[in-house]
Parts: structure tokens; sequence; C-alpha cells
């Protein structure tokens, strides 16, 4: 009778945290150019230094960067998808005012100190840099309202302190893992049963 009400608990609980797993990625950050936390003048990429300058933290590690038009670099690169789209308001189809970054599962940045740079080289303001510590690393990031009319989003990159700024991320297990570990424990629960009986 024990063992049951333990199988039960036991199957209770993967089920709230496999649930609560899947709702936690229901959510979006979006952001605006009015959401930056800091512009530059600069019509350069920013590097490590320059960012670290600017957002008052060291040492931080590239994690994600991913450039319009190709050419995805960082710890986390072939882990997030970022989708450009066109800049509806100039009717130029090859410019982008917005963006959404998707995790596509496996390694997720983590975030401590965490800071996102949308970078345009033809725009006065041409780098928005925000402060995104409370990101969870899986939660697709939507940009919106980036220059219409007046440029580009040419790039976007994630910038973290994780372990000792270098980047990186945590490995997060794919739903098949979960999935093997409940049929695992209700093996062991089966024969458990089977062995009392």
């Amino acid at each position: 009778m024990k063992l049951q009400k333990l199988n039960r608990t036991l199957l209770g609980a993967l089920l709230v945290s496999g649930a609560l797993g899947v709702a936690s990625q229901a959510h979006a950050l979006s952001l605006t150019p009015g959401d930056a936390n800091w512009t530059t003048v600069s019509t350069n990429n920013l590097n490590q230094s320059d960012v670290e300058a600017l957002v008052g933290v060291s040492p931080l590690g590239l994690a994600y960067k991913q450039d319009f038009g190709g050419g995805e670099s960082g710890n986390a690169a072939g882990y997030y998808t970022t989708t450009f789209s066109p800049d509806l308001v100039s009717g130029v189809s090859g410019d982008a005012s917005s963006a959404t970054i998707t995790w596509d599962g496996g390694l997720k940045i983590s975030c401590g100190d965490c800071f996102l740079v949308v970078k345009d080289g033809n725009h006065p303001d041409p780098n928005y840099i925000f402060n995104i510590s409370g990101w969870n690393g899986t939660d697709a990031i939507n940009l919106s309202g980036f220059w219409p009319g007046a440029g580009a989003i040419s790039n976007v990159a994630i910038w973290n302190s994780y372990d000792g700024g270098s980047g990186g991320g945590t490995l997060v297990p794919e739903p098949e893992t979960y999935a093997m570990l409940l049929a695992g424990l209700g093996l062991v629960g089966f024969a458990v049963r089977r062995k009392s009986a």
C-alpha cells in the first residue's frame, strides 16, 4: 500500500515538473528601441571590451551572434535560430526592422549577467544594448520597431558572464530524456509491485 502511494507521488511530481518545463517556454521577451539600456554612436560592431565598458560588467563572453544574411557564432551557435523580418514601411524587402531569436533546444544561454546587442551601421544610434539578465535562455526574444525606413538590423549578439565570461550555457535534457526517465520509473514500480504480489 505504501509503495503504491510512493509510486503515485513520484509520478505526480514528474508530471508536474514536466508541465512546468513546457509552460515556462510559453513566454516571450519583447523589446523595442525604447527599451534599450544603452546606445552608442559608434558604427563599429561592439567587441568584448566595448560591451564590458558600456555595461560595467567584466568578464563577458560571446554566447550567440547571428548576422543578417548568414554567419552564426558564439558558444550557443546552432542552438538558437534568428529570423529577420523585412522593413515593411520602406518597402525594401532586404532590410530587417524586426527579428525573433528562438531556442532550438539543447544548450541554453545561462544569464547571470546577460546583454543583447542589436546593431545597425546606418543609423545615428547604431548599437542598442539591452540588459536581459532576467531572461531564462529558452523564451523567444521578439525585436520590433527598429529603424523603419531608415536602416536595417545587421546583427544581434548576446553576451554573458557565465563561467567566468566563457559565453557558455547549460545543457537542457530533451523531452525524450524525461520520457525515458518516466518509463524507467514505471518499469521499476511494476517490478517492485510484481515482486511484492
